[in-house]
């Protein structure tokens, strides 16, 4: 695996290399910049990772839901997310103060942003993959894209990886939802 800060000039993406399995990867071409590992497929807990860290993300409740972030092998708290209501939106707090917001950007939800506390959008994320194979079609996947302004960040990696696992649990969320109001 690579920083992330190497693939400062290319085209990034979330890919679902099966379909079966909720395991993600960052990459570019065949080079890999993070991944994103569900431990089961009937829970939250994850397993994250950039080339220099390790993070675990669990999510816990559902009306209410809180969402922390870990470093592997610990058990204090490094971030903690609190997604709105409807989940289309999360502010994103570091320990250190720190704060980031997390929303949906269409009405479809294909379309997701993290932005620092003056609203500057730093990354965006796009559902769907550059290629058009019928294979993603049942997958999950999406196009990324960090701004100039985010390239600094020291919190750079664990973003990207925090912003795909929110975009990831929003629509679990709402597909649970679906479910729930179908069979009312």
């Amino acid at each position: 695996m690579e920083p992330l800060v190497k693939a400062k000039d290319l085209e990034l993406s979330w890919v679902q290399p099966r379909a079966t399995r909720r395991n993600f990867i960052l990459k570019s071409g065949e080079r890999i910049f993070g991944q994103l590992e569900f431990r089961s497929d009937f829970n939250s807990l994850a397993d994250a990772s950039s080339a220099d860290e390790a993070w675990t993300f669990e999510q816990a409740g559902f009306f209410s839901p809180q969402i922390t972030v870990r470093r592997a092998g610990s058990e204090i708290d490094l971030v903690n997310c609190q997604p709105n209501w409807i989940g289309t939106e999360s502010e994103i707090k570091f320990s250190g103060g720190e704060m980031y917001l997390w929303r949906v950007t269409d009405f479809w939800a294909t379309r997701h942003s993290l932005s620092n506390g003056d609203g500057i959008e730093l990354v965006a994320l796009r559902s769907g993959s550059g290629e058009k194979v019928i294979s993603n079609l049942f997958k999950q996947q999406a196009q990324v894209h960090i701004t100039l302004e985010a390239w600094q960040l020291v919190e750079l990696p664990l973003l990207v990886l925090l912003g795909w696992y929110l975009v990831l649990q929003q629509q679990s969320d709402s597909a649970a939802l679906a479910i729930v109001g179908a069979m009312g």
